[in-house]
């Protein structure tokens, strides 16, 4: 799959490291009703009143990384990629293992064509694509599993290990093409290990135990239309908890 293909990622629920700085505490005091003109502009998809208003929050809250972050998004969100990772390339040599900058500077790169290695990383994030390795991690995930598990739920079982460039959609496509996995229904939404048994028919002793994964998907969207960009992402939005 071409990277230029992804959809661009934006983070929102990744989980925040403390911070000690006064000027964050000052941001926190008026936290919710701050972003609420935030959601706001997306909702309206104005992001050139969003970089302002991100802007002003930045520049009154120099301290507090988060309004940094939410100001290189919204450069991403805007088009103008090329700002976003000349603005966060500061805040990454200040805080390198942020992975809320990493992440909005991969954002930025990917859109532009690049990739992770046209970067001058002080700590290089992982990026992780649809491999083999990958469908063998879902494999040793749901071998002893008795339950089923859904498509959505392997897929977030990934969000902590890196930057994914595969979506839903791409993890639904190649476990159907791997002999492991087995599609039985596409209105529920399980995965779950099956021992079925084979017998071979030109040789002698016990019959072979061919262990297979069921995989039971639940699609809100058909199979051949592109999953919206919101429904893809794991990330909760920034009005819900600014965390």
């Amino acid at each position: 799959m071409s990277e230029e293909s992804r959809i661009i990622r934006f983070p929102d629920n990744r989980a925040k490291p403390a911070t000690s700085c006064d000027s964050c505490g000052a941001a926190d005091e008026d936290d919710f009703e701050a972003w609420e003109p935030l959601v706001a502009f997306r909702e309206k998809e104005d992001y050139a009143g969003l970089v302002e208003y991100c802007k002003h929050r930045a520049e009154r809250f120099p301290d507090d990384p988060y309004a940094q972050f939410y100001l290189g998004e919204a450069y991403v969100l805007n088009g103008e990629y090329e700002k976003a990772i000349e603005f966060l390339s500061r805040h990454h040599k200040k805080q390198p293992w942020n992975i809320d900058f990493q992440y909005v500077i991969l954002d930025a790169l990917f859109a532009l064509g690049k990739n992770e290695n046209d970067f001058n990383w002080i700590e290089k994030p992982v990026v992780l694509r649809m491999s083999d390795s990958i469908l063998d991690i879902c494999y040793e995930f749901l071998k002893p599993k008795r339950k089923p598990r859904s498509v959505f739920k392997i897929h977030t079982h990934f969000d902590t290990k890196g930057y994914l460039l595969f979506t839903e959609d791409d993890l639904f496509k190649a476990l159907t093409e791997d002999e492991r996995f087995i599609i039985e229904d596409v209105f529920l939404a399980q995965v779950r290990a099956l021992a079925k048994k084979t017998s071979n028919m030109l040789s002698s002793g016990p019959p072979k135990i061919n262990h297979r994964l069921r995989l039971i998907s639940y699609r809100s969207f058909p199979i051949d239309q592109p999953i919206p960009p919101r429904a893809r992402s794991n990330r909760t939005n920034p009005s819900a908890a600014h965390r």
